[in-house]
């Protein structure tokens, strides 16, 4: 279970019209995960369109090339901020046919997804939503800079240097 909840006058308050299913006197562990700065996430899709601007023209042509929003969605699966489903159906041909419905139906609910067949296996990943409501502070502060790796080394350039470039 996960909740938001807000520090007020000394109480931890959630913010949520439906509390957990808890016993009476029930103790429970909280752990603190700070939201995010609005800067901090602004920040993110300047350097994402700066370096989508600047890819290689070798790079051009990867389907994960066709916007900022593809490049981003595909390091955040490169990276492992990730969800993967793996589905055996039983027959090669079967799993062609099978990832080809499932991938068209993940692109659709994601924005982008990738499919894989290895014999009659079918693999598809989608990326992690970094909204605010999906990623706490922690969370996206990992996969932002994971991003910005892979990100700096598809187009050549140091991460400090395409940070820098959309401050």
């Amino acid at each position: 279970m996960e909740y938001r909840a807000r520090w007020e006058n000394g109480c931890l308050r959630l913010l949520s019209n439906q509390g957990p299913e808890l016993a009476e006197g029930e103790l429970v562990t909280v752990s603190i995960d700070r939201d995010r700065s609005g800067k901090s996430h602004r920040h993110q899709f300047a350097w994402i369109k700066d370096a989508w601007a600047s890819l290689p023209e070798a790079l051009h042509d990867m389907p994960w090339a066709e916007t900022a929003e593809t490049l981003r969605k595909h390091a955040l699966i490169a990276t492992g901020f990730s969800q993967v489903y793996t589905l055996d159906c039983g027959a090669n041909a079967t799993a062609r046919r099978v990832k080809a419905a499932l991938l068209a139906a993940e692109v659709k609910a994601h924005g982008y997804a990738l499919g894989q067949v290895q014999g009659p296996v079918v693999r598809i990943w989608t990326p992690e939503s970094q909204s605010l409501r999906a990623m706490g502070g922690d969370r996206f502060k990992e996969s932002k800079n994971a991003i910005l790796d892979w990100i700096s080394a598809q187009i050549g350039v140091a991460p400090e240097e395409l940070r820098r470039a959309a401050a």
